[in-house]
Parts: C-alpha cells; structure tokens; sequence
C-alpha cells in the first residue's frame, strides 16, 4: 500500500515539474532588463502590443484565422506556402505579428520555426548563448522535445515572442499554445530554450 502511494505521489511532483512553466504566478513587473533607447523601445513595444492584441485568439472558435489570413495575405509569401487553418501556427503568429507592426524588413515572416531560425541567422541577429537575457520583442524559440542534458541544439517546433523580464523569469506570448494565443512563464535556464532571435531594432530609430 505504501509503495502504491509513493509511486502516486512521485507522479504527481512529476506532473507538476512539468507544468510549472505554464503555472508560476505571473505579476504585472515583466519590463526591460536592461536599457535601450526610447525610439528602439517604442519599436519594440509595437511589436509587442502587436502580439497581444491577439490574446485569447483561439482554434475552437475559429479567431485564430485572422491570424492565418494576414499571414497569407502578405507578400512575397514565405516558402510559398499559404498556411492551413489546420497546420501549426507558432511561427505564423510570430509572423503575422511582424506584418501588423510593419517590422517584416527585420522579423522574417515564416510558418516553420527552424526556417526562421535559418533567416536570423542570415541576418547575423542570432542569439544562443545560454546566459542571454532578452528583451521586450526578442523572439524566444524552443525545441519541447530537448532532453535537457548539454546545450539545447535540438530542431525547434515552437516561438514565441518575449514581453518582459523580471529577474531571471520571462514572460513571452505565444500562439498556438494549447491551440490558443496564450502566455507562457518560464525561466531563462529553462532548458528547452533553444536561442533567441533578435531583430535589429535599433536599425530603425
């Protein structure tokens, strides 16, 4: 009987570890870690507020094709692939977000995540280093299936794109997350970060 508890009870911590990113008890203090200039804030706070004008967007009433729709509706069209209501969307919301703020000459639109790691690395603004702390439109990828062990260098299936920081956890809004526009709350060493992309904002002040 004991050790039907305890293996009960080790499954719970189990399951709870792995909801924990989801679950911290999020505050209204996610900011800049550090300073820019106020024409690169501002560029960067558009971007952002882009993002969460689309929160709560969802698959189960159908919002989330406004989101699919500016993507396809933009020009050229990545890969020339117009994205299915049905596909996975991540990469395409981070997109569509880009297209809102007319910041697409910086954030490469795509609908696949590790193509658009591919574009910012093109664009020399890739960042991997696992001390990096990002910033307000810093555009956050994953790879979920990392096994935590070593530098996370695993294909990428996720992004979103970071709203703020504060102290070493960051707050990022995510589509396509529980087949929703949601936030995720997570820590800066959280493994299965895989790197961040970083458009040249200051290039536009």
């Amino acid at each position: 009987m004991r050790s039907k508890f305890c293996l009960i009870l080790a499954t719970l911590i189990l399951t709870l570890a792995g909801c924990a990113r989801d679950q911290m008890i999020p505050d209204e203090n996610f900011t800049y870690a550090r300073s820019v200039s106020a024409e690169e804030q501002t560029i960067r706070d558009a971007f952002v507020a882009a993002a969460i004008a689309k929160a709560g967007v969802n698959e189960a009433d159908g919002s989330h094709k406004t989101i699919i729709d500016a993507y396809n509706a933009h020009e050229p069209l990545a890969q020339g692939y117009p994205v299915k209501y049905d596909d996975e969307w991540c990469a395409t919301f981070v997109s569509a977000a880009a297209i809102t703020a007319e910041l697409t000459d910086i954030i490469p639109t795509e609908c696949g995540c590790q193509r658009q790691i591919g574009l910012f690395e093109q664009l020399d603004c890739w960042e991997e280093k696992d001390n990096y702390v990002p910033l307000p439109g810093d555009i956050i990828f994953y790879a979920t299936t990392a096994s935590g062990i070593g530098d996370c260098t695993d294909w990428s299936d996720h992004v979103g794109i970071v709203v703020g920081t504060n102290g070493n956890r960051i707050k990022v809004i995510e589509g396509n997350n529980g087949e929703a526009v949601r936030y995720r709350y997570l820590y800066t060493t959280d493994p299965t970060i895989r790197g961040y992309g970083l458009p040249d904002y200051a290039s536009k002040t």
